[in-house]
Formats: C-alpha cells, sequence, structure tokens
C-alpha cells in the first residue's frame, strides 16, 4: 500500500498538469507511448508539486490549529512520510489539482508563446520556417474554425463561421456542404466533421450562387478535399443563355 500511495503521490501532479496542457490546446503531434507519457509526467510533477507544497507549507506555518495543521515537507523522504496521513495526502492532491491548472494556463498563454518564439528565432536565422502555433495542420485549418464556429449563435445558415465543401478528390461533382459545427481531436485516429444545414448549402452552391474559395485541406492520404468557401460573398450564379 505504502508503494501504492508513493507512485501515487509522485505521478499524479504530473498526469493532471499533462491533462491540462491537452484540454487547453496544446496538443502533441504523436500519441505518446506509456514511458513517454510517464517520463512527461515526471518532469511535470516537479514545477507542481514544489508550487503546492510551498503553499501546504506556508499553510502550515500560518495555521495552528491542531486538526486543520499539516507538517512541513522539505524533502523527498518527509513528503512520502507525510502523504501517509489521509489528511495530507487528501489536501496535497487538492492543491495539486488547483495549482497545475494555473501552471499549465500561464504556460498555454504566455511560456508557450514565448518559448516558440524564441525557437522561431533560432529557425529563421538558418532559413528553416517557422513553427506554427498548432501542432498539426489538422488543429491549423479544423480546430480553430471549429473555435469560432462555437462563438456564433446566429440561427441563419449564412452566418455560419466556416462553410465546407467536402469530396474525394477523384470524384468533386459528389460533394457534400454545410456549416461546420464539429471536428475530431488532434489525435483521434478517425478523423470526422459535423456539417449543419447541408441541404440549404448544397442548394444554394448548385442552383443559385457561386462562391470563392479562401483555402483546401487535403488529405494526401484519404484522398480527401475541404474546400474553406467565403460564404459572406456570394456572387449569382451565371446560367447560359439558350440560344
Amino acid at each position: 500500500m505504502a508503494q501504492f500511495l508513493s507512485t501515487f503521490v509522485f505521478i499524479l501532479p504530473g498526469i493532471m498538469a499533462y491533462f491540462w496542457l491537452q484540454v487547453f490546446g496544446l496538443n502533441p503531434s504523436v500519441k505518446h507511448t506509456a514511458p513517454e507519457l510517464s517520463g512527461i509526467a515526471a518532469l511535470l510533477w516537479l514545477p507542481v508539486s514544489f508550487i503546492t507544497l510551498l503553499v501546504l507549507n506556508t499553510w502550515g506555518a500560518l495555521i495552528t490549529i491542531d486538526f486543520l495543521s499539516v507538517d512541513k515537507v522539505w524533502t523527498v523522504e518527509a513528503l512520502n512520510t507525510a502523504t501517509s496521513d489521509i489528511k495530507y495526502l487528501v489536501l496535497f492532491l487538492i492543491m495539486s489539482f488547483i495549482v497545475s491548472y494555473f501552471v499549465c494556463w500561464t504556460w498555454s498563454i504566455w511560456g508557450n508563446e514565448f518559448l516558440r518564439n524564441r525557437i522561431n528565432f533560432v529557425r529563421k536565422t538558418r532559413g528553416i520556417a517557422p513553427l506554427s502555433s498548432s501542432s498539426s495542420v489538422w488543429e491549423e485549418f479544423f480546430i480553430k474554425i471549429n473555435s469560432e464556429s462555437e462563438n456564433n449563435n446566429k440561427v441563419d445558415h449564412f452566418d455560419k463561421e466556416a462553410v465546407l465543401i467536402v469530396y474525394k478528390i477523384d470524384k468533386p461533382e459528389e460533394f457534400v456542404a454545410g456549416a461546420m459545427t464539429k471536428a475530431s481531436r488532434p489525435l483521434e485516429v478517425d478523423k470526422a466533421l459535423v456539417l449543419e444545414d447541408t441541404q440549404q448549402w448544397m442548394d444554394s452552391m448548385k442552383n443559385h450562387y457561386d462562391y470563392d474559395v479562401k483555402r483546401v485541406y487535403v488529405d494526401i492520404k484519404s484522398g480527401m478535399v475541404v474546400k474553406e468557401i467565403d460564404h459572406r460573398s456570394p456572387k449569382d450564379k451565371t446560367i447560359p443563355e439558350d440560344n
């Protein structure tokens, strides 16, 4: 049991931080294996646990009531001993959850951007294209659009933020079109999109309007093509006159 608690205490804060980084959008470019995840969790454990222990040690110095006070911990051995107390263990996990949230929130807003700027400075001096703020092409094209769509609460299908045309590269005439409302996460194996108002948009494109294409996503492996159209600037469809 003691060994289980030790593993629990020394792994969970890092796992919490890894979870927050992913839900905040700092997704890795590939899925990590179990050994890689353990190594990442161990690295993330250090800042989270250090700040957590500072908070708990401050708590122990300020609170003198017996049932609320906690021991001060400054060594790994002392932490291992202190977490055998259920009260300290619960407080440690609660504070780790809160601290990991704020550490990852700070990193996702400022730290990651600062580090990327430093990396891109070096890459530019070497004549290499700078890193994007997104870890994958899927995320760059779909996830950012998806966040814009969720912030749009208008009902009219012409007011949707991202309108897409999807078809196989060898069958462009067999397409489906609609306003995107959901997209798969970058690390999902099977990629999928949710399109709304498909009938209205397909009727509009086939019978009434032409639209300029803003950008195109091509999945080279599957042969799928996704076009984002400029739906706010429709052009009347030209109908050939009969002789």
